[in-house]
């Protein structure tokens, strides 16, 4: 009787070792489990108390600049000059006001890049703190 030898071959194995996947899968569940008592306890928030809320009117709303394609400015609607500006937003947001300074600001798709960072910064230069832009 002879005995066949079996050739080995160098050819790659398509089996998927997957322990390197279970490793990092169990790396992050134990990284979570020990991470999230720590974020509930730093979660905790103070609910105001009954009484102390503003009354139903007394409901701030940002003020709205737009900035149109024909390079007008509009401020909660109302047409209004790059040197006008100032004025009106320090009579909307006057400097002793309480909270921040914040403005809401859009523009048509179509304006110079360089139009609307000048008028962010003659914003920025009067006094307005924080401008959103949609």
């Amino acid at each position: 009787m002879s005995r066949r030898r079996r050739r080995h071959s160098n050819r790659a194995s398509s089996a998927i070792n997957i322990t390197p996947l279970g490793d990092v899968s169990l790396s992050l569940l134990l990284g979570f489990l020990v991470i999230t008592p720590i974020i509930i306890e730093t979660m905790a928030t103070t609910l105001p108390q009954d009484g102390s809320g503003v009354a139903a009117g007394a409901v701030r709303q940002d003020p709205i600049v737009v900035l149109t394609s024909e390079g007008q400015i509009l401020l909660n609607g109302k047409e209004v000059t790059e040197q006008e500006l100032p004025g009106e937003l320090n009579e909307l947001l006057p400097p002793g006001m309480e909270g921040e300074r914040k403005v809401m600001f859009t523009g048509a798709g179509d304006i110079a890049y360089r139009d609307v960072m000048r008028l962010l910064d003659v914003m920025r230069t009067n006094g307005v703190e924080a401008i959103g832009i949609r």
